[in-house]
């Protein structure tokens, strides 16, 4: 009887060692951003709170949404369905891994790019190695477009099809949302932390929502 014992201990160390329990690596989500209604003031966790092993750095998704609306004050998701229905049916998408009590295993690069986000880009500038190295930026809208902040250096921001975050009558394109007779555009900024567990497969933070920002119009 004691040397079945010490085989079904023996087993069930290998069993729950191997093949039951997944060795879950948490990245910090970005969770201090402060919002005016031109600007998303943004702090990066230290990286001492990311596991050093497996984190990689950060990046930033983003869909454009034209609208009939023009909104002057901060965009809280109360405000979503009065920009384009689109970007309220997106939210009600993002909100479940938003959640600051949630977590799924779930590839964020497919993700975002099934609901029609694109990754974010910076004129004559990386932003993945930019983002490795700062630990305060705003995204802040000016007269020329919207621009990455930090500081010493401004960025502007570009599309996927290197034009400016600028509206125009004719805004278009994969990452734009169109609705008939919009006079103004808007994007939604989403940020999480990427890494490599210890097989190499991608692991990543829960996502935060940075906010929304409106476009300025083109000159």
């Amino acid at each position: 009887m004691k040397y079945i014992s010490i085989f079904l201990l023996c087993f069930s160390f290998i069993f729950l060692n191997s093949c039951g329990i997944e060795n879950y690596i948490y990245l910090t989500p970005v969770t201090a951003i402060t919002k005016t209604a031109d600007t998303i003031s943004v702090t990066l966790p230290l990286l001492s709170d990311q596991p050093v092993d497996y984190f990689s750095g950060y990046t930033i998704y983003y869909r454009i949404y034209t609208s009939q609306n023009n909104l002057t004050s901060i965009i809280e998701s109360s405000n979503y369905g009065d920009i384009n229905s689109a970007m309220s049916t997106d939210y009600s998408k993002l909100s479940p891994y938003i959640s600051t009590d949630s977590f799924n295993s779930i590839n964020m690069y497919y993700f975002f790019n099934s609901i029609g986000f694109s990754q974010l880009q910076l004129d004559n500038s990386d932003m993945i190695n930019l983002l490795k190295t700062i630990n305060n930026f705003e995204l802040q809208k000016n007269e020329n477009g919207l621009i990455l902040k930090n500081s010493s250096n401004n960025y502007s921001l570009i599309r996927i099809n290197k034009e400016a975050f600028v509206y125009k009558s004719d805004l278009s394109g994969d990452d734009v949302v169109v609705i008939e007779n919009h006079i103004s555009a808007y994007a939604m900024f989403i940020i999480f932390a990427y890494g490599v567990d210890e097989y190499g497969s991608p692991i990543f933070s829960r996502p935060t929502l940075l906010g929304v920002l409106q476009l300025p119009a083109s000159k």
